[in-house]
Protein backbone atom coordinates (compact mmCIF):
# COMPACT_ATOMS: atom_id res chain seq x y z
CA UNK A 1 0.00 0.00 0.00
CA UNK A 2 1.47 3.37 -0.93
CA UNK A 3 2.02 6.14 1.58
CA UNK A 4 -0.98 8.12 0.27
CA UNK A 5 -3.37 5.16 0.04
CA UNK A 6 -6.15 4.98 2.58
CA UNK A 7 -8.49 2.09 3.32
CA UNK A 8 -12.07 2.45 2.13
CA UNK A 9 -14.29 4.22 4.68
CA UNK A 10 -16.42 2.00 6.91
CA UNK A 11 -20.20 2.51 7.06
CA UNK A 12 -19.76 3.80 10.63
CA UNK A 13 -17.49 6.55 9.25
CA UNK A 14 -20.10 7.79 6.79
CA UNK A 15 -22.53 10.65 7.24
CA UNK A 16 -25.41 11.58 4.95
CA UNK A 17 -25.99 15.20 3.94
CA UNK A 18 -29.55 16.52 3.60
CA UNK A 19 -31.44 19.68 2.85
CA UNK A 20 -34.62 19.98 4.91
CA UNK A 21 -37.67 21.90 3.68
CA UNK A 22 -40.34 22.83 6.20
CA UNK A 23 -43.93 23.13 4.99
CA UNK A 24 -47.49 23.25 6.31
CA UNK A 25 -50.34 20.78 5.67
CA UNK A 26 -53.70 21.56 7.26
CA UNK A 27 -51.98 23.72 9.89
CA UNK A 28 -49.45 20.99 10.75
CA UNK A 29 -45.73 21.61 10.23
CA UNK A 30 -43.97 18.86 8.28
CA UNK A 31 -40.41 18.38 7.03
CA UNK A 32 -39.21 17.04 3.70
CA UNK A 33 -35.68 15.59 3.93
CA UNK A 34 -33.81 15.35 0.62
CA UNK A 35 -30.46 13.55 0.58
CA UNK A 36 -27.94 15.66 -1.34
CA UNK A 37 -24.65 13.88 -0.62
CA UNK A 38 -22.33 12.18 1.85
CA UNK A 39 -19.53 13.17 4.21
CA UNK A 40 -16.51 11.21 5.45
CA UNK A 41 -14.22 12.23 8.33
CA UNK A 42 -10.68 13.20 7.33
CA UNK A 43 -7.94 10.82 8.40
CA UNK A 44 -6.57 13.34 10.91
CA UNK A 45 -9.99 13.71 12.57
CA UNK A 46 -10.00 17.49 12.05
CA UNK A 47 -12.71 17.81 9.42
CA UNK A 48 -14.83 16.13 6.78
CA UNK A 49 -14.79 15.51 3.05
CA UNK A 50 -18.17 16.38 1.54
CA UNK A 51 -19.32 14.86 -1.74
CA UNK A 52 -22.46 16.74 -2.77
CA UNK A 53 -24.81 15.93 -5.66
CA UNK A 54 -26.86 19.10 -5.17
CA UNK A 55 -26.87 22.34 -3.20
CA UNK A 56 -29.70 23.50 -0.93
CA UNK A 57 -31.66 26.58 -1.95
CA UNK A 58 -31.45 28.04 1.56
CA UNK A 59 -27.74 27.29 2.03
CA UNK A 60 -28.31 24.97 5.01
CA UNK A 61 -26.95 21.40 4.99
CA UNK A 62 -27.84 18.92 7.75
CA UNK A 63 -25.24 16.16 8.27
CA UNK A 64 -26.37 13.01 10.09
CA UNK A 65 -24.60 9.77 10.97
CA UNK A 66 -25.37 7.12 8.32
CA UNK A 67 -27.84 4.50 9.55
CA UNK A 68 -28.28 1.55 7.16
CA UNK A 69 -31.88 0.54 6.62
CA UNK A 70 -32.80 -2.84 8.05
CA UNK A 71 -34.18 -5.32 5.53
CA UNK A 72 -37.93 -5.88 5.84
CA UNK A 73 -38.98 -8.81 8.03
CA UNK A 74 -40.32 -11.79 6.13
Amino acid sequence: MSKNSKPAPKAADRYDAFTVREYQVAGETRHDWTKIGVAFPNGDGKGFRLALNALPLDGVIVVRLYEPKEPPAE
